[in-house]
């Protein structure tokens, strides 16, 4: 079954270029893996049978000239504020990391939902620290959260 393994950012207008390069590094792996275009300028989604740590690792031995940042899906599910509690689930007791929160489609909740991910990663004494290089991506679009733990 395909499931969500990467959002890619590419510069606007080139998402089908960046579609291809993408596609190219990933096909030959998962020949049925599925991209698709969102609604938001710039921003698709990966789809594949395969787990999203093995995708990730090989896509980010490439250079691209269209895609600007791949971020991968260790974690997918429908909108709930309490959904937001498995952002424990990608950290380890007592580390430090980079934080990237990003929001799509639904407007005003950016302070209320960074907040409530810092007192979740504050359960296992995890901080936010900008200087950090390992990331721990937070992505709404629309009614989906998207989660997963990358380099910065």
């Amino acid at each position: 079954m395909l499931k969500p393994v990467l959002i890619v950012t590419c510069r606007v207008s080139s998402e089908e270029w960046c579609i291809e390069e993408i596609g190219n590094v990933i096909f030959p792996i998962d020949p049925g893996l599925k991209i698709v275009k969102t609604k938001y300028p710039g921003l698709i989604i990966v789809y594949s049978r395969l787990d999203s740590r093995s995708i990730y690792e090989i896509v980010l031995k490439k250079e691209y000239g269209f895609v600007q940042n791949i971020i991968p899906i260790d974690i997918h599910g429908l909108f709930n504020i309490d959904f937001f509690s498995q952002v424990k689930n990608l950290v380890y007791e007592g580390e430090r990391i980079k934080l990237k929160l990003r929001i799509r489609g639904r407007r005003g909740l950016s302070r209320i939902v960074w907040k409530k991910l810092i007192e979740f990663l504050a359960e296992k004494s995890v901080y936010h620290d900008k200087y950090s290089n390992t990331c721990i991506y937070v992505e709404v679009i629309d009614n989906d959260i998207y989660m997963g733990r990358g380099y910065c």
